[in-house]
């Protein structure tokens, strides 16, 4: 396991004694504003063991987002998967509290992790936005993630959702989850 620094905050891979400030903010509405929804506290479990299993297989999965000043969790960034035409891929992500946002903290923790997934593997990376969330659309443009299409999700017409791709290491094919056993 590696640990990232930047000038303001450590990104490292989960551990257990996470879970209980990953569940409080899988259940605040205000964290998961732009996402699946607030989760009960056992969907917010379920949600942190798959960050803990998938980051067994894929160095750069979701880690959590230090505050160096304050030791705090304050948020995540890396890959989760997600299904799109009937692949289920890799997918890019990032999630702060709100007292957390408007920092910059999304863009730094970011670009620092996907400079370690450029130098672990090649292929391609997908993003979803929801299209009313600009703050991170313009944090995707930044890191070098670039419009491919808009999907309904879950074939959800009420659901529009951006779709953005962007090359990790020298590009190559759609990354792909690894296989559950």
């Amino acid at each position: 396991m590696s640990t990232i620094e930047t000038d303001r905050l450590t990104i490292r891979h989960p551990v257990e004694e996470d879970r209980d400030r990953f569940v409080a903010m899988f259940t605040d509405e205000a964290f998961t504003v732009f996402s699946d929804g607030v989760h009960d506290a056992v969907s917010a479990n379920a949600r942190f063991d798959g960050m803990l299993l998938l980051v067994e297989a894929v160095p750069y999965a979701k880690q959590p987002v230090i505050e160096r000043a304050t030791g705090a969790i304050v948020g995540y960034t890396g890959v989760g998967t997600a299904v799109v035409d009937g692949l289920d891929r890799l997918e890019w992500g990032w999630r702060f509290v709100p007292e957390a946002r408007g920092r910059g903290y999304a863009t730094e923790s970011t670009t620092a992790l996907l400079a370690s997934a450029d130098r672990f593997t090649d292929g391609e990376l997908l993003c979803l936005i929801d299209p009313r969330n600009a703050a991170s659309r313009r944090v995707a443009d930044k890191v070098g993630f670039r419009w491919w299409k808009r999907i309904d999700w879950l074939d959800d017409p009420s659901q529009p959702t951006d779709v953005l791709t962007r090359p990790i290491g020298s590009g190559g094919p759609a990354l792909l989850a690894p296989a559950r056993t």
